[in-house]
């Protein structure tokens, strides 16, 4: 999307539900709900990582992003 041209490089992820692993979502992993989309050094990325979700505010619509479980 050209609105997030000016945030890369930053990162992409596919998250499986613990409840539910046929249920995939995609989304940013970032440090803090509202951190720049590239605030995880990329190094700390892991297949099998355990995520959560938090929700940022941006420009008046909410999206879910994903944290590490243990930073």
């Amino acid at each position: 999307l050209p609105a997030y041209a000016a945030h890369a490089p930053y990162n992409a992820i596919v998250v499986e539900l613990a409840d539910d692993p046929r249920i995939r979502l995609v989304g940013n992993l970032v440090a803090s709900p509202d951190a720049p989309l590239n605030s995880v050094d990329p190094a700390r990325l892991r297949i099998g990582a355990r995520v959560r979700v938090v929700f940022a505010d941006l420009d008046g619509v909410t999206v879910p992003r994903w944290i590490l479980e243990h930073p």
